[in-house]
């Protein structure tokens, strides 16, 4: 007797974040258990309310793919590259993410049971997080020698603050960046910074 086939959450979040996407908040949980491929049930096991799944859904992902990366280029290679190359991450990121967040401004969540407003209230954002991140990654090649002495958390702002407000524009405006935009704006904003941050000539 053939197994049945199982459907990870993940697969379920993925089909309600493009039918949120597509329909906004008051979609239709038929139409994302039939994208999922499960029955409106199955949804409602692993998730209890319409709010929670939607609350799951938008959520961000622990460790962004570009934080990830930071770990491996630091002390590596050229470091105008490496900088060119996260600012093309968090925009490819950003692009993923903006619709969601912009989607979740418009929601009015429903009240957290009793024990959690509080939990709630002290969470960090995740730019916040991630720009801490970014900072300490900054940090490590000041003192590496490979960038010059410089406000790291000024330059992890600029950076971050750079390449979500572009991605943010582009999601007003209905426009999404191309990836030929997207390699200019990260060169170009990364050759603009690196006037105030390149190490001192040997």
């Amino acid at each position: 007797m053939a197994r049945p086939v199982t459907i990870t959450d993940e697969q379920i979040l993925e089909a309600a974040r493009a039918v949120f996407l597509e329909d906004g908040i008051g979609a239709s949980t038929v139409e994302i258990a039939r994208r999922a491929g499960v029955s409106e049930g199955s949804i409602f096991r692993r998730f209890p309310t319409k709010d929670a799944l939607f609350r799951a859904a938008i959520k961000p992902p622990a460790v962004p793919s570009w934080v990830r990366e930071l770990d491996a280029l630091a002390g590596q290679g050229d470091m105008r590259e490496n900088l060119t190359r996260i600012a093309r991450e968090i925009l490819r990121f950003a692009q993923q993410r903006m619709p969601l967040v912009m989607l979740a401004w418009g929601h009015k969540p429903a009240a957290p049971p009793e024990g959690r407003a509080a939990a709630a209230e002290e969470e960090e954002p995740p730019v916040v997080r991630d720009g801490r991140r970014l900072a300490a990654f900054l940090r490590r090649e000041v003192e590496r020698g490979r960038l010059r002495p410089c406000e790291v958390d000024m330059v992890a702002r600029l950076l971050l603050g750079a390449c979500i407000s572009v991605v943010q524009d582009a999601v007003l405006r209905k426009q999404p960046l191309t990836p030929e935009e997207s390699d200019r704006f990260a060169a170009d904003l990364v050759a603009t910074l690196w006037e105030g941050i390149a190490p001192p000539l040997p």
